[in-house]
């Protein structure tokens, strides 16, 4: 009775330890299908991103070819050489900055642990918001120096020339926008709730979702 006793425990320890090992390869299998179904979406919500960058590549390009064709055939006037030029590297700059992030979101190493990919799509971030910043803000001043080689392209009108004061005022506006923008942007960190929702929409839907499904992917790695 004993030795058949033993044997059932022997039996019952055996079949504990494979429904163990079952199990722990269900689990295992389990969060593979998890990761690879959630980056496969974090790859799909990036699309968008890729796209918006080609297209501002694009655009950038047609910028950047307008404001160099200005300021060369306006070389010998000062005020339009240096609203071609503002152009022509606005243009460049959307170039520049469209072509880092299309390269970092390409160097996304999907098959990386959790960890080194959340530190890839933090760089992008870091890159598309301080990047979107240091393009975007400067419109404060530029959209005169647009409006200029605008007037003088398709009308011929001369703005600076015939109405200096419009310039001038525009600019003087412009600057205190954009220190305004600034102020704000500084004390918009002092306040965290502000602050991250800023730091989010500045981040756009596409990177912040990225980091969402990476932060579930890691929850649910640390729960293993």
């Amino acid at each position: 009775m004993n030795g058949s006793n033993a044997m059932e425990l022997d039996d019952m320890k055996a079949a504990w330890a494979q429904l163990n090992q079952r199990l722990e390869t269900q689990e295992t299998l389990n969060f593979h299908l998890l990761r690879d179904g959630k980056l496969d979406r974090l790859r799909r919500g990036l699309r968008p991103l890729v796209w918006g960058q080609a297209i501002q590549i694009a655009w950038g390009g047609l910028i950047a070819l307008w404001g160099a064709n200005f300021w060369i055939a306006h070389r010998d006037v000062p005020h339009l050489l240096i609203a071609g030029i503002a152009v022509h590297l606005s243009g460049i700059s959307m170039i520049v900055l469209g072509a880092a992030i299309e390269a970092l979101i390409a160097r996304v190493d999907y098959s990386a642990p959790v960890l080194g990919i959340q530190r890839q799509i933090a760089q992008l971030r870091t890159v598309y918001v301080r990047g979107g910043l240091a393009v975007g803000l400067p419109w404060w001043l530029l959209w005169v120096a647009f409006l200029m080689v605008a007037l003088k392209s398709l009308a011929g009108a001369d703005l600076f020339l015939n109405a200096p004061g419009v310039v001038w005022i525009n600019l003087a506006f412009g600057v205190v926008g954009l220190l305004a923008t600034l102020a704000f942007l500084r004390w918009s960190r002092t306040r965290p709730g502000l602050g991250q929702k800023l730091a989010d929409y500045n981040a756009g839907r596409s990177i912040v979702r990225a980091q969402s499904l990476l932060a579930e992917i890691a929850r649910f790695e640390r729960d293993q």
